[in-house]
Parts: C-alpha cells; structure tokens; sequence
C-alpha cells in the first residue's frame, strides 16, 4: 500500500479519512444517518502521536487504550495528540460490544463499529462542550455530553467498567478547561457512579464480591477452608491428643501380625514340617518346643486383635465427641452470626439455602471430622510406618511396590477436581429443594385453595430430576474412579508376585519374609486406596465449609459502631434531617427527607404503594443503614447508639403478625420474656385478646401452630398489639393494623390501638381514612419525598396527593355500599 520514507520510514502509517454528509442542505441527520460517515479520500500518514509520546511535560490523565483501530485514528487530524482514550464494552447503539472514546487536546471522539454497516461516530469540539454528565443506570452506565444546540452519547458501559470509568468525566473537565476559559466556581460535571460498586469486584477472578464479605467465594481455596475448620478443635486439644495418640499406639499395634506370621513361617511351621528343628528359641519365652512356639504366637495374634479392637472403640468414641463439640460451637456460631446479619442478607437468600448451611452443610462438617478426618489420619500413619516396614524387609521389592503410587496420585487430584466440580453446583440443587419445601410447606392452604398440588409435584419432581442428574454424574464419576485405582495398585502387585516369587524360588528370600512383605504389601495398598475414596469425601467437605463460611464471612450491613454508647431511657422525639437511601446504589427510595416530630405524636403515613413509606420505619428501626444525613432520637443519632438499646424502646406492629410455634402466653412475652403471668393477662386485655385467648381450649397454654395458622387474622394481630403493649415501647411503629379486618374486628382493633398509642410518639401506616383522621399530623410520602404536611383538613383544602386519595377512598366506599 506504499511505503515509509525519510525519517518517519520506521513508523507505522494509517489511513486518513475525510468525513462528508450524504444528506440535503438543511437538514440534520435521522436516528439512523447520525454520526454515520463515508470514509473517502483514503490517503497515508504518519500516525497520530500520544500523549505518553508526545513531547510535553504533562502526564497521562488515565491510562491510554492500546487497542485503538485505525479507523478511528484516521478521523484525527495529524496536529492533534491523543490525551485520552479509552474501551467500552457496550456500542452506541446499546448492543455489546468494542467502542473507543478519544479526546485530543481539541476534540471529544467516540468511534462505535457497526456489524456490516459504517461505524457510528460522535465527533465534539472541547470548545463548546458546555457539560458532561454521567449517568449510573439500571444495568449500565453512560457518558454524556452537551454543547449549546445539542447533546450526545459519547459512551455505554457496563458495571463491570465502572471502576475504569469512574475518573474519566474530572480527566474530560481538564482538557475542556484547557480547551476554553471556565470560571473556577462554574461546574460542568454532573452526576457519579456508585463508588460502593467499585470495590465489589475480586482482582483474582473478576466476578462480583457480595458487598456483605470480604473475601470473593468463588476463589476460596479448599484446603485452606479445613484448615480454618480444624482450627476449631483448639479448645479441644486434650481430647484431639488424646485421640491422636490412641491412634499412634493402635496403629502401630496392628502392624505387628505379618512380621509374626514370619517368625511363624521361618521359625515354627517350616522347621516342624521338615524335621529339621525340635526347639524354637522366642523373645521373652526362651527355647521351647514347636507346638508349644505355635500356641504362644497365636496367642500373640489375638492379643494384637483384641487390643487393637479395643483402642478403636475408645478412640472412635473420643474422635466422635470432638466432632460433637466442634459441630456444636460451629452450629452456634453460625445461627448466632444469622442474627447479626442485617435484612439485606435475607433479602438476597432463600429461607430453605439458609437452613440448609445450619443444618445439612455442619452436620456434612461432622461427618468428615469425626469419621473421615481419623480415617485419613490413620491411613497417612499406616502408609509411611510400612513404607518403613517394606524397606527394612527388602528394599529391592519396597521400590516395585511404590512404582504405581506417582500415576495413584495423579488420578486422585484429576479426580478431586473434576469432583469438586461436580459437588459444588449439585449442593444448590439441594439448596432449591429445600428452598421449595421452606417456600411451599407453609403456604400449602393456598395450593390447596387454587387446586395447584400437580403444579408444585411437578416443580419439585423437576427439581428432583436435575439433583437425580447431578447425583448420578458424581456417580459415574466415582465409579471410574475406584476401579481405576484397583487396577494400578493390582499392577504393583502382580509385580510383587512375580519379583518376589522369583526370590523365592532362588533361594534368596524366605517364604516367611516374602509373606509378611505381601502382607504389608496389602496393607500400604489398601490405605491408598482408602484415600483415593476418601478424596470424594474431602470434597463434600470442602464445599460444606466454603458455604458455612461464606455465611460466617459475610458481614452485618448494620452494627454498633466501635465507640456505640447505650441509648437512655427517651422521651420519643424523632427528626429526620436529609436523609436519602437506597436498597440498590442508583435506585433511591428515600431522598433528601428532613421532618421532626415531637414526643406522644401521632403521624399518619399515607401515598401511593412504593412511595416508600414501609422503608421509612425500617429506617427509623435502623434494619438499614441509610446513605446521607442523620436520623436523631432523643438528639442521638441511631448510628452512635447501640442497635439493642435503640430497639428495646421501639415497638412494631406489622400488617401480616408472625407469631411463633409457641403458646399464647409466650408469644405476647417475646419482647419481655420476664413478664409475669398477671402483666401478660393486663396486656391482653389492653388489646381485646383477653376474651377469646379464654375461649381457647388451654386458655393462655394454648399452641398457635405454626405462624399461628390456629387463628384468625384480627386474633393473630391483636396478640401482636398485646406484646407490644407489654414491652410498653416510647416509639411505635404501626404498618397497615387494620387492613383486610372486618369492621367489628377492626373497631375492636382500633379500641386497643388508642389505648396503645396513647403518650407514645407513633408512626402509623395507613390508608383508610379512620386510621388518619386520628393522627395529629400526616405526612404524604411520594417517591421518597415529603410532598405534603399537615392535618387532615389541612391536607384536603389543600387539594394536592392526599385530597385525591381521600377522594378516591370515598368513591370506593359508595360503590361498595351500592
């Protein structure tokens, strides 16, 4: 295509290319010709230098793309440098893929390729850029920028690019600030990604890190995992000792018979059988006669099997107790770290996965402690003591023995990986179910009521099959893999066989000694293999522990801070000074929010569904922490106290009451275990529960059942209006009492909530007029705003959300009374 000359001849040459319109005078581009080029005029020159290149003393801004394609370059004028440029995984028509953005020291370049059409192209001169924006969407992110008479896209990216993405708009506003005279006050920069998305990402791997743990789980290393497991066994390390040394002793007991199987042969059964000896000479027994020889060897033996027995039993026992006791501490540590965790961790995982982790993967953790880790244990010893044995019998034979162990460890780690593979998307599969169980079990009256029991066989049957899929390719993996490690230690055998009958039958080695070697022979055989099954094992393990850490590892987004001081006994006073929240970075829910409400005020909340009125309580309970400005109880505020001391005086009354598989009495004391029976009963009848709790069949003794599922709805939510007036709250907190109650119910309700709510500084959620007439003032929450204040004939004068909402609650009313 040509060729260099003159001094730039060493340097790469690209293609210029001159941009027309294919368009009429007059009329600006469609959707489709915008930023669409022909590249014509096709001549060669030097490439553009970079800013690193250059001869300036400035610094790159960010670091400079390496994969720039020439066609963009070639839209560049030569006098131009290139000070930033960077990749984008996302083109500008919103599809995935390759786009570069390029600024010179005079022009803003986006340069997006099109799949078998001409690239689109952003081309701005810095001079009029008047701002830029960047915008943290939904699932991506985008670079915006505008002149005077338009605006324009000039990059998409993922959340994978925010952490690349997030100094590029201050690196842009150095070179428009370069490019024209801005005032220092005059900011053209709008707009900021989520900083806390930037750290969520492993340096390792790449793949998101759950913003509640450190560490990413999908590089958590196995052995590492066990290793953290066992240390759980320091409290215990006279019991492990203990257990450590019975197994040194019992082991090396049991390794005894084949060399008296040798002195048996050689000494006693081939002397006697030849004639050739009428006294055999034994340690501790002197010369004796043949028989007398046979009987005391014998004897020997079932000493050896008796006390080996015996050392087994004790030290099963002691291993079991250990992996009692550590399961135990586990277990609680787990369930007690459950309750640390802030809602978000239950928002994001099913009931039946967490369960799942306290229960199947800790008892999974016991069975390999208690069982499979003595089992290794005990192979490892037997392993090198007859390494020992095998080389102090006949070193020759010893090395054909160890000939297969290289290609038996080989197996074992292919295997091992292959398996891991396999156990670790099968344990979800086991999660799902349990998760369906914990989903479907509770709510079987309403597949029973909608006649859905084939639908949820079939769901769990479905399930089922996948976990029978999973099941049965671990299978067939363990399958090959134990008769493929029968064969390679079969091979050494057959070695043994022949090498050392051949020795044999030259005379250079004694039956008795070639029996005892074949013995011991079995013995370093059937240990190995032993520990190529156990590898499966190991696995299970292994993933069981990655899950129970995971959960240990994740980390409360809500805690006490270092330095949290008891909140005292308050009076009720709760301000709001602009606070903003959301459950997903760039998604608030509550924004800007500032009110104050004085001690024994009641605030009705009102507005439409997500408004975000149910996250302003939870707010206020500080389930979650919120992203800008202070919440103040009492003038404290909630993030300085400690979160117990800051609950014990709030109470919640919700919409749906969960009351536990207990009695009667027992639910209406959970907030205050210590109550006495006289305090429970003045608390039931506070809310109108007294008389129907004695219409039960064991009165106050009465089990609900599970949720309660024995009551009724008006009755499960008056028993929640009797604990919290038991734990006698200075803050309450009603979320929709009275919804979906008949109207005696409600008004027996309604009775007990003005005898609750009397000298508490409340929060009621409601949307029935009779909740919010009773309020001293109501607050209109409207997409995370307060858009309106007052009583409830000033908020209807005042014509606005809450007048059309009555409005349309009082044509409701007349259409139901017609």
């Amino acid at each position: 295509m040509g060729g260099n000359s003159g001094p730039n001849r060493c340097a790469p040459t690209i293609a210029r290319a001159t941009m027309r319109w294919s368009l009429p005078e007059g009329r600006p581009p469609t959707r489709s010709e915008k930023c669409t080029h022909t590249l014509s005029s096709i001549t060669f020159r030097p490439r553009l230098p970079l800013m690193s290149e250059a001869n300036t003393d400035t610094d790159p801004i960010i670091p400079l793309a390496t994969d720039l394609p020439p066609e963009a370059l070639a839209l560049l004028p030569a006098e131009e440098t290139i000070r930033l440029s960077i990749t984008t995984d996302i083109k500008l028509d919103g599809l995935y893929g390759s786009a570069w953005l390029l600024a010179t020291d005079q022009r803003l370049l986006a340069f997006s390729p099109d799949d078998g059409g001409p690239p689109d192209i952003v081309d701005l001169a810095l001079a009029e850029v008047e701002s830029l924006e960047i915008q943290d969407l939904y699932g991506s992110g985008a670079l915006k920028a505008r002149t005077k008479t338009t605006g324009q896209t000039i990059a998409l990216f993922s959340k994978t690019l925010n952490a690349k993405f997030a100094p590029l708009p201050e690196a842009l506003e150095k070179l428009v600030r370069q490019a024209r005279p801005i005032d220092d006050d005059e900011n053209i920069l709008r707009g900021r990604l989520d900083r806390a998305y930037l750290k969520r990402r492993c340096e390792r791997c790449g793949q998101v890190i759950p913003h509640r743990m450190g560490v990413c789980p999908s590089c958590l290393e196995s052995s590492k995992l066990l290793n953290r497991f066992l240390a759980y066994s320091l409290p215990y390390w006279p019991l492990a000792v203990t257990s450590l040394a019975i197994l040194l002793v019992g082991t090396f007991i049991g390794l005894t018979p084949p060399l008296l199987l040798r002195t048996l042969i050689d000494d006693v059964l081939g002397p006697a059988a030849t004639g050739a000896a009428n006294a055999i000479s034994l340690p501790l027994l002197g010369p004796t006669s043949a028989s007398g020889a046979l009987a005391y060897l014998v004897l020997g033996l079932l000493l050896i099997n008796v006390s080996r027995n015996i050392l087994g039993a004790v030290r099963s026992y002691l291993l079991a107790r250990l992996g009692e006791q550590i399961t135990f501490d586990m277990r609680r540590q787990v369930y007690r770290h459950l309750h640390r965790l802030s809602l978000n961790f239950y928002n994001d995982r099913d009931t039946g996965r967490i369960m799942a982790s306290v229960t199947h993967d800790v008892g999974r953790l016991q069975d390999f402690l208690s069982d499979g880790l003595q089992e290794t244990i005990r192979n490892i010893l037997t392993i090198l003591i007859i390494c020992s044995l095998l080389f102090y019998l006949n070193a020759d034979l010893a090395i054909y023995v160890l000939l297969p162990t290289p290609l038996i460890v080989l197996v074992t780690i292919h295997f091992g990986k292959r398996l891991h593979r396999i156990y670790t998307p099968l344990w979800r599969r086991w999660a799902g179910i349990s998760a369906l169980l914990a989903d479907v079990i509770p709510g079987v009256r309403v597949v029973k009521a909608f006649a859905q029991e084939h639908r949820e066989v079939d769901k769990f049957e479905s399930r089922s099959k996948d976990l029978l899929q999973g099941e049965l390719r671990a299978a067939r993996t363990r399958s090959l893999f134990s008769p493929l490690m029968s064969f390679l230690t079969s091979l050494g055998t057959l070695i043994i066989w022949w090498v050392g009958g051949n020795k044999v039958l030259g005379q250079s080695m004694s039956l008795g000694e070639f029996v005892a070697f074949t013995g011991y022979m079995w013995q370093f055989y059937g240990p190995v293999e032993s520990l190529c099954r156990l590898n499966h094992r190991f696995q299970r393990a292994a993933t069981s522990a990655e899950r129970v850490f995971e959960v240990l590892d994740s980390q409360p987004d809500v805690d006490d801070a270092p330095d949290a001081k008891q909140l005292p006994s308050i009076n009720g006073h709760v301000e709001f000074r602009n606070v903003s929240f959301a459950y997903e970075p760039g998604k608030p829910v509550i924004e800007n929010l500032s009110f104050t409400v004085e001690p024994g005020e009641m605030i009705g909340l009102a507005g439409h569904s997500g408004a975000g009125k149910s996250t302003l309580i939870n707010l206020i309970c500080r389930f979650y922490e919120i992203d800008e400005g202070s919440i103040l109880v009492d003038g404290h505020d909630i993030r300085e106290v400690q979160l117990r001391s800051l609950r014990d005086q709030v109470g919640v009354v919700l919409q749906e009451p969960f009351l536990f598989n207990g009695s009667v009495a027992d639910n209406i004391a959970y907030g205050k275990p210590e109550a006495s029976l006289n305090e429970i009963i003045a608390a039931a009848m506070a809310a109108n529960a007294h008389d129907f709790i004695c219409g039960l069949p064991d009165g106050y003794d009465s089990i609900v059942g599970e949720r309660a599922v024995r009551l009724s709805g008006g009755e499960r939510q008056r028993l929640s209006i009797a604990r919290a007036i038991l734990r006698d709250p200075r803050v309450l907190i009603l979320d929709e009492a009275t919804a979906s109650m008949d109207t005696e119910t409600e008004a027996q309700i309604q009775e007990a909530l003005a005898r609750l709510v009397k000298g508490r500084t409340t929060f009621a959620i409601a949307h029935r007029l009779s909740t919010l007439r009773n309020a001293g003032r109501l607050f209109i929450i409207e997409k995370g705003r307060l858009e309106e204040m007052g009583t409830h004939d000033e908020l209807v004068a005042l014509d606005g959300i809450y007048a059309r909402l009555v409005h349309m609650q009082t044509e409701m009313g007349r259409i139901r009374a017609l």
